[in-house]
């Protein structure tokens, strides 16, 4: 029985280690571009480091000490760490994989029309929950990187972009429910009861968020993956695209 303070590490480990192995396949040696991977998690972490320990900090979100090693790197836990490495780590591998299969770009003409509309939720979910901090900086953030990229850069890899979050939806939520709700499977799936939530293991102050779950997982977290994802794409992309052109 492996005991409860090694539950979050578990989740992380278990997230890292499927992609991590295929990483170094033939026909999609993804370790060869561990560089370009390294610095735009390292960019993503820049933001979201700070955005995270300032929200512990305020009790905007914790963590449950029944779940964690006790290990800490200033006020978050190491497994938190973790979490901004295996993560984007995962959905960077598949997003690799998403490329490697579908030769023609998916949504290369509508990425733009997909991007405009969660631009357009997220003004929404700003204006009607001006003061929820999570909210509003998870929708901010994805306002500014979504402009950028489909509106000003207009960077070629939306399409591919838009699809990986989609698949990677179902992973997510997964993950994300067993951290925020041990058991999430046994709530509704448009849950609108969070403070009856229990075995939490990354536990959120309602006031700060829409207080819509989906199982227990909150709404605003589709858009906070969903910049996170892109944010170390930013950086990735432009270095992978480097790399090709010297080979």
């Amino acid at each position: 029985m492996i005991p409860t303070t090694y539950y979050y590490l578990l989740v992380d480990l278990l997230c890292l280690s499927g992609p991590f192995f295929l990483s170094f396949q033939k026909r999609l040696p993804f370790y060869k571009y561990w560089k370009a991977l390294l610095a735009g998690t390292i960019t993503m972490m820049a933001l979201y480091v700070p955005w995270d320990m300032f929200f512990t900090a305020n009790g905007i979100w914790g963590f449950n000490s029944n779940y964690i090693t006790g290990a800490h790197i200033g006020n978050l836990p190491l497994e938190e760490w973790l979490f901004f490495i295996c993560i984007p780590y995962a959905c960077i591998f598949s997003y690799e994989c998403i490329r490697y299969f579908f030769s023609n770009q998916p949504f290369k003409n509508s990425s733009v029309y997909i991007s405009g509309i969660y631009i357009a939720l997220c003004i929404f979910f700003i204006a009607t929950n001006f003061g929820n901090w999570y909210t509003m900086s998870a929708s901010f953030v994805s306002i500014l990187l979504l402009v950028y990229h489909s509106f000003i850069k207009r960077s070629d890899f939306m399409g591919y972009f838009h699809l990986s979050w989609w698949i990677l939806l179902i992973p997510f939520y997964i993950a994300n429910g067993v951290l925020t709700g041990f058991d999430f499977y046994k709530y509704p799936f448009v849950n609108i009861e969070p403070d009856k939530i229990t075995d939490q293991i990354v536990w959120y102050n309602n006031q700060h968020n829409l207080g819509i779950r989906i199982w227990s997982v909150p709404l605003d977290d589709f858009f906070y993956g969903m910049a996170m994802l892109l944010l170390a794409l930013t950086v990735y992309e432009k270095l992978v695209k480097r790399q090709t052109r010297l080979v």
